[in-house]
């Protein structure tokens, strides 16, 4: 069973040599290379949930605005695409349909081009 599984490694590189690979966007490099924050530890944070975001460009800052949100309080947020997460501000939504994050946030994330994100959201305890 092992041989071959081998040769059906060997004949797919074989295939795959020669072949045109289309370079990595620039977009996708500089996402690579943001700095990643760690996300929270089970004694400090607590699942919110997920949600789909869309960005929003009226207010500066880390941020993200939800309906599930009462008053502001810290958090995090990791993005369900890339893994990456940020410290940002939970905010109630005001009015809306689908929560918003702000353009700083999406930046935290190594995301530089608007896009609906879906991201894994926590409150942290001590800001309570």
């Amino acid at each position: 069973m092992r041989l071959w599984l081998a040769m059906i490694s060997i004949f797919a590189l074989a295939a795959c040599e020669g072949q045109n690979v289309a370079p990595v966007p620039a977009s996708l490099q500089n996402a690579a290379s943001a700095p990643v924050v760690e996300a929270p530890s089970p004694v400090t944070g607590r699942t919110v949930g997920s949600t789909l975001v869309e960005p929003a460009t009226g207010e500066t800052g880390r941020w993200v605005a939800m309906a599930d949100i009462g008053r502001p309080v810290q958090g995090w947020i990791t993005d369900q695409e890339t893994g990456r997460s940020a410290q940002v501000e939970l905010r109630p939504l005001e009015q809306g349909a689908i929560d918003l994050i702000s353009l700083d946030a999406l930046r935290a994330l190594g995301i530089d081009q608007a896009r609906l994100v879906v991201l894994d959201v926590y409150y942290d305890l001590s800001s309570l």
